[in-house]
């Protein structure tokens, strides 16, 4: 047997129960503490010292998905043995139901959201990529300037027009 943080601490992470741990079991993310199932000695100590009752014996029913994310975030996050800084708002916080979604798990995105195309040397883009850029996986089209909007051309700044200004190392021309 373990205990086990669950959701409740989410966004509250008021950290009382760190202080009584005789082992000290917890570890810390950006908005949830869990605890390391393999250190912790079933003691049951830390239980009835979190104010969000966000603390359960493995035992119970349904907490499976709760155990994998306190044995996952355990061998990932720094420990902690004090009590550190509680959010502001973690009264408000506490007994709010439907918060899994906004565990901050500290894992980077799978893939970034949103990517430039990579072109070989000389290489143009296809008039098709030339019309749109991609944002998570959806086309957007350029924006069609006006008829009588100016067009701003950039030259290198070796030019040596003596018209137009330097911007960030490019030679801006009217």
């Amino acid at each position: 047997m373990t205990y086990v943080v669950t959701e409740n601490c989410i966004n509250c992470k008021f950290q009382d129960c760190v202080t009584v741990c005789p082992v000290d079991c917890f570890y810390e993310g950006e908005n949830f503490l869990v605890i390391h199932p393999e250190e912790c000695i079933d003691c049951g100590v830390c239980e009835p010292e979190c104010p969000a009752d966000a603390i359960r014996a493995d035992t119970e029913t349904g907490l499976g998905e709760w155990l994998a994310i306190n044995a996952k975030y355990a061998g990932i996050w720094p420990n902690i043995t004090e009590i550190g800084i509680v959010p502001p708002d973690a009264a408000n916080w506490n007994g709010r139901p439907d918060k899994a979604g906004l565990l901050i798990t500290g894992d980077a995105p799978p893939e970034p959201q949103a990517q430039k195309p990579i072109y070989e040397a000389g290489d143009m883009p296809s008039d098709a990529d030339a019309e749109h850029y991609e944002v998570d996986g959806a086309a957007v089209a350029f924006p069609k300037p006006e008829d009588d909007a100016r067009i701003v051309i950039l030259d290198p700044i070796d030019t040596e027009e003596p018209e137009g200004f330097e911007v960030d190392g490019l030679r801006v021309n009217p």
